[in-house]
């Protein structure tokens, strides 16, 4: 099972500040092949006062965050099959980072490895690699796998201490075979289709 560990950071809104200092424009950022994108020693210590994370994002997130000094997250750019997933998550950072923005969520990664910012770097020609520093409680820590169980809408099967893969996924299946004929009754739930002889008004909406 991967140790991999997502974050999402939210990014408090603030006035606007120079960071004509810090942050220079896109072009002006060195450019790497994507074998030479990550830093050759990728720190992780997810468990200190302040996080160093990495992130890919688009030109155009990060011109927003050189121009404007912030960025924020926008649920509404994900995949539509995954908004109620993101929603979820959102619920999850508001209970526990009471004043933490309410619109998106950032991604990061507080314990990637090198290997695996190159096998993402490399799908991400284009994009801008950033290390960042960010203090803890301006994040909600979440195991990648398990978040997955959200995204799928699939059982959520904790991985034992010591239990290794071929056992985890052999409980697992176990499981989800048990789940899944419980569950079959309501699968197509609330509704399986929709009959013109179940309409008795439509409008259209100018």
């Amino acid at each position: 099972m991967s140790a991999v560990r997502c974050i999402i950071g939210p990014m408090e809104t603030s006035p606007r500040r120079d960071v004509a200092t810090r942050l220079g424009g896109y072009q002006e950022l060195p450019s790497r092949p994507w074998f030479l994108a990550p830093p050759l020693r990728v720190e992780s210590a997810p468990h200190g006062e302040v996080l160093t994370m990495y992130t890919i994002q688009s030109r155009d997130a990060y011109e927003t965050l050189a121009n404007d000094g912030v960025l924020v997250g926008d649920s509404m750019l994900g995949w539509p099959e995954f908004q109620e997933a993101y929603a979820w998550m959102l619920r999850q950072m508001a209970r526990r980072l009471p004043g933490a923005p309410s619109a998106g969520l950032l991604w990061l990664w507080p314990t990637a490895t090198r290997k695996q910012l190159l096998a993402v770097a490399k799908q991400a020609r284009g994009s801008v690699l950033m290390t960042v520093r960010v203090e803890r409680k301006r994040v909600l820590l979440s195991e990648f796998l398990d978040w997955h169980t959200v995204l799928n809408r699939s059982l959520h099967v904790p991985e034992f201490p010591g239990e290794s893969d071929e056992e985890w996924e052999a409980r697992w299946n176990e499981l989800d075979e048990s789940f899944t004929a419980r569950a079959e009754p309501y699968r197509e739930l609330p509704m399986r289709e929709l009959r013109p002889e179940d309409v008795v008004r439509a409008v259209r909406i100018r």
